[in-house]
């Protein structure tokens, strides 16, 4: 129960010191766009994960809390890091991620309608953690970015492909696979109220989940407040990886969830 009321308490903290949201994309699917140079942008969002039984797994319900941190290191040149903790609300205990950190860059940049940003991202995430957030491999990814903008920002469509690995695995090889995802975010009233949706083929720091393309998807609605103040609440499911059976194949579990987030952007921050 202290467990509890400490994780509750840190996350009220964080929420409650929060004033002002940089307005970016909440999706799996990355955006073409990265901080302005010197600017430090928080991003953080709350879900409720839930797991289902199946064979010896037992259901679960976590509550999750994402914490992140990109940098503008340059010109159209960014930094991230960041890490998910939750609490096993099934088994009371604490759960963490491993550790991400990415790179990327934006390598186009077009001031007209149609013709897509394009960027690169490079990810490495450690193999470290525990609990059910815990990935028992290293990963890596390679991915193309490219946004694409209609009808005066009403419209904008994001796309993502490349390679992700994940290694390191105990007794298992190395696995390779092309990540695909498509999202997209259109005005519904005005501009300020904004629908969300994506599919893709599992989160690319996590090859290993959803072995289908577009398996993966969330739906949800992004709240502009200002230009540079958003939130959003979506819904997501996929097939999230759980071990491997008696054959050495990999077996899979349809998780959900329901995530709010929010970013604040900090600009000269050195």
């Amino acid at each position: 129960m202290q467990k509890l009321f400490l994780y509750i308490f840190f996350n009220l903290i964080l929420f409650l010191s929060s004033n002002s949201v940089f307005a970016a994309l909440p999706f799996v699917t990355d955006d073409a766009a990265v901080s302005d140079k010197n600017q430090l942008l928080l991003e953080t969002y709350t879900e409720s994960w839930h797991l289902p039984k199946k064979s010896d797994s037992a259901s679960a319900n976590l509550l999750g809390q994402y914490l992140g941190f990109s940098y503008g290191v340059l010109k159209n040149f960014e930094m991230t890091t960041g890490a998910m903790s939750s609490y096993d609300l099934s088994e009371h205990s604490a759960s963490f991620s491993n550790p991400l950190l990415q790179i990327k860059s934006v390598i186009s940049h077009s001031k007209k309608a149609g013709i897509p940003d394009v960027a690169m991202s490079f990810g490495y995430v450690n193999k470290n953690g525990r609990g059910q957030y815990y990935d028992t491999a290293t990963n890596s990814y390679l991915m193309a970015i490219a946004t694409a903008k209609f009808f005066d920002e009403s419209l904008i469509i994001h796309a993502n492909s490349g390679l992700k690995t994940s290694y390191n695995i105990d007794g298992q090889k190395d696995l390779r696979r092309l990540q695909l995802g498509v999202g997209v975010d259109a005005a519904l009233i005005g501009k300020d109220i904004r629908l969300l949706a994506e599919s893709y083929n599992g989160a690319p720091n996590s090859p290993r989940d959803s072995p289908g393309f577009f398996h993966s998807y969330q739906l949800g609605f992004k709240f502009v407040k200002s230009a540079d103040a958003s939130f959003n609440i979506l819904y997501g499911s996929q097939p999230t990886f759980m071990g491997y059976d008696a054959n050495n194949e990999a077996t899979h579990r349809r998780t959900s969830w329901v995530q709010f987030g929010f970013r604040k952007a900090f600009g000269d921050v050195f």
